[in-house]
């Protein structure tokens, strides 16, 4: 039996393949990357290069056809479509801005309250005592908390942590 060099690239490629992913699973149920999934890994990847050392010829008639252009064309747009939505995604994450739609600017920080927090010099901290966290508060605090360094805000619940709550003359809270 004789092997054309497609067919030795096909199985190059096929074990090659099958020793990446051996690899793989191997390091995942590890918990590390020992000698063994080394091995297989470094392996893998030789008998990929040999296959495709092997198989180029093959490689460059299949992308030479117009359907393997037009679909490796639809191919790199989607990944650069991912890859743009993906730096805007980690862009917003970085530099969030918020826009208050509504008609009445209910979610506007006033023009005094910019020039209060945004002057301050000096460290303040704002406790609220209370046993459950209220979203509407916390989003005002990270609102102001974007005017000025020098602002911090802390929950604090008084039955977890009465030795703050004494301190601050705040045991009478319901």
């Amino acid at each position: 039996m004789k092997w054309d060099r497609a067919e030795l690239a096909r199985t190059g490629a096929t074990l090659g393949v099958a020793l990446l992913i051996a690899g793989y699973v191997y390091y995942v149920r590890q918990g590390g990357l020992l000698l063994p999934a080394k091995i297989l890994l470094i392996t893998g990847g030789v008998f990929l290069l040999a296959a495709t050392v092997l198989g180029f010829r093959g490689i460059l008639g299949f992308f030479s056809l117009r359907s393997s252009q037009l679909g490796t064309n639809t191919m790199i747009l989607s990944l650069a479509v991912i890859a743009i939505l993906g730096v805007l995604n980690f862009a917003g994450a970085r530099h969030p801005k918020r826009f208050d739609l509504t008609t009445e600017k209910l979610y506007t920080l006033s023009d005094q309250t910019k020039r209060v927090v945004g002057g301050l010099q000096n460290d303040v901290t704002i406790l609220r005592f209370d046993k459950t966290a209220d979203p509407a508060l916390d989003d005002l605090m990270v609102e102001y908390k974007n005017l000025s360094p020098h602002l911090k805000f802390q929950n604090v619940d008084p039955q977890k942590m009465p030795e703050v709550a004494k301190m601050c003359d705040a045991t009478r809270i319901k």
